[in-house]
């Protein structure tokens, strides 16, 4: 994992954060500071390699793997080509923007995509501040839901299973206490975020391999040209 110094220069850059543009939902209102986006950034294991972080999501690539981890149904990596071009950046933030972005209340206009793509460090910076205000909101809800299954006190297990039962219910079993039914629904949530983990690791792999073969046809291609 790269570390949080090959940001310094990043860091260091006059990094204040623009107003976003009418029919954008870039959100200026936040706490989150650009160490946070930082530390954030290198808590992920990228197919390719961290440089400097604007260039890095200037083509959308790496945006579109962070939204893979959080919602894997919502975004196929296949649609997202690293990209050198203006023209092909551009292609991939419409990518992103029409099928994910606006799903998750975080619609971009022509201009801040542009911009994106231009590797405009302000408005990198204020987007990732934005997507992180989007994604700590989704997994605040989910451990609110997690707690909300923990303080449900009258479960039974049938057939290996926990089964919530209500009052009225006609059960001979026993109920199970507060702390086992604590246990279990931790020990799901951690299976749960495994197998995530895990899909995501596939995806990344499946990403890799095309990439790599797409390398060796050019390579093989090179050594053709080079013998003609």
């Amino acid at each position: 994992m790269t570390s949080g110094n090959d940001y310094s220069k990043c860091e260091n850059q006059s990094c204040s954060f623009p107003s976003s543009s009418q029919g954008d939902s870039l959100n200026n209102d936040n706490p989150i500071n650009l160490s946070n986006i930082i530390h954030w950034i290198n808590s992920f294991e990228f197919i390719r390699p961290k440089k400097t972080i604007v260039r890095d999501f200037s083509d959308a690539t790496m945006v579109a793997e962070i939204i893979k981890y959080y919602w894997p149904k919502l975004i196929d990596l296949h649609n997202y080509v690293p990209a050198s071009s203006f023209t092909n950046k551009i292609s991939n933030w419409d990518t992103l923007n029409r099928k994910v972005l606006k799903k998750v209340k975080l619609p971009l206009s022509k201009e801040t995509i542009e911009k994106l793509s231009m590797a405009d460090p302000n408005t990198i910076f204020q987007f990732l501040k934005s997507l992180k205000v989007v994604i700590d909101e989704l997994e605040h809800e989910k451990q609110l839901r997690l707690e909300k299954n923990q303080n449900c006190p009258l479960y039974i297990i049938v057939k290996d299973e926990m089964i919530q039962v209500t009052e009225n219910d006609c059960c001979t079993k026993e109920y199970l206490s507060k702390e086992v039914v604590a246990l279990i629904n931790k020990l799901q949530h951690k299976i749960n975020d495994m197998e995530h983990k895990i899909d995501h690791i596939s995806s990344l792999i499946c990403v890799k391999d095309r990439r790599i073969k797409d390398l060796q046809s050019q390579l093989n291609q090179l050594k053709k040209d080079n013998t003609s």
